[in-house]
């Protein structure tokens, strides 16, 4: 009587187990589908870590541009810049350091910092303006070039001008270039300002 009353209850009767095919069906599908979300993580995880590596550069090079913007157009210019040096201005084979200049605190204008090369595989590390040794930044490495400002050779700083008697020769202003590396990227990132001739 019991075991009828059961048969006769229609939730009961309808009632089916999950098969083992299946079951192996579902755990096929969802190991595939744990594959493909397991790739796109790592993707993107490896592409974040990009991401951070170029922001600490850009950081890195902003704090060496503002450094070297904040100093004088050049050795022979005048305390405030004005006037601006012109025919008395370094020669581009001389830029670097100037004599008695010993260290980057000692630097008084923007192209003695030229050939300036710090931080990883250099013998000088990375520092701040105050000579600091810069904490975190172990593996990068910061390299430095100034150079006038090339009329006529095409691009954009031929466009600098907006009128054509803005810039009277290419002692008006210096390419300031500082390369940022880092040793998974040895081709680093180029980053550049201008300094005008004042």
């Amino acid at each position: 009587m019991w075991g009828t009353a059961l048969n006769n209850h229609p939730a009961i009767a309808h009632q089916r187990g999950v098969t083992l095919i299946e079951l192996i069906t579902v755990i096929v599908i969802m190991g595939v589908a744990l594959i493909g979300v397991t790739t796109a993580i790592s993707s993107a995880v490896s592409r974040s870590s990009d991401v951070m590596l170029e922001t600490r550069a850009l950081a890195l090079a902003q704090s060496y541009l503002d450094e070297i913007l904040a100093r004088r157009f050049d050795e022979n210019s005048a305390p405030r810049g004005i006037p601006p040096c012109r025919a008395n201005c370094t020669a581009e084979g001389s830029f670097g350091p100037d004599g008695g200049e010993t260290g980057r605190e000692d630097y008084d204008d923007v192209d003695d910092y030229n050939g300036l090369d710090e931080g990883y595989e250099q013998p000088n590390p990375l520092r701040d303006a105050e000579g600091n040794t810069r904490e975190g930044y172990e593996n990068f490495r910061v390299q430095v070039s100034v150079r006038y400002l090339e009329l006529g050779s095409g691009g954009t700083e031929e466009n600098l001008a907006s009128e054509p008697n803005d810039l009277d020769d290419e002692q008006d202003a210096k390419l300031i270039t500082v390369t940022v590396s880092h040793v998974s990227r040895p081709e680093g990132w180029d980053y550049s300002a201008y300094k005008a001739n004042f």
